[in-house]
């Protein structure tokens, strides 16, 4: 059980993406990096964190802590507030919802070249969705 947007969570959950048959065949198509973006709410006390996410026709080739480099050459970049990521992560809130809310917002990449992947975008979400999330403390509470 890892914190949310730390080292093992994101390698977690490139190995979950990699045995789910749901996200394979939805994102055969999706090429191209994520970079997800946890920034802190007033109350947090540690530093935003962010992972990138290497992804490439259904499969996820690493992920790892996202560097300034990382979130510069991301073919997308998903940013929030802790509590946001928490409404998505614990299924309270449909990524898409959180994205048109302007909750989770899209600085890199944009919209329109991201809806021919909304399945495997759903997929993506749903699978980090079934991982244990553990959240730093205080953040979005």
């Amino acid at each position: 059980m890892a914190e949310v947007f730390s080292r093992s969570w994101a390698e977690e959950w490139c190995l979950t993406l990699n045995s789910s048959e749901s996200y394979r065949g939805a994102a055969t198509a999706w090429e191209g990096s994520v970079a997800l973006v946890m920034t802190r709410d007033a109350s947090a006390r540690s530093p935003q964190r962010a992972i990138f996410l290497d992804l490439w026709h259904g499969e996820c080739r690493g992920a790892r802590v996202a560097t300034d480099q990382d979130l510069d050459e991301a073919t997308y970049v998903l940013s929030g507030l802790a509590s946001s990521w928490r409404d998505v992560l614990t299924g309270r809130l449909a990524p898409l919802m959180a994205v048109m809310g302007g909750k989770i917002r899209l600085t890199r990449g944009s919209i329109a070249s991201l809806v021919p992947y909304a399945a495997a975008a759903r997929e993506l979400v749903t699978t980090a969705t079934e991982m244990e999330n553990v959240f730093p403390e205080g953040w979005g509470d």
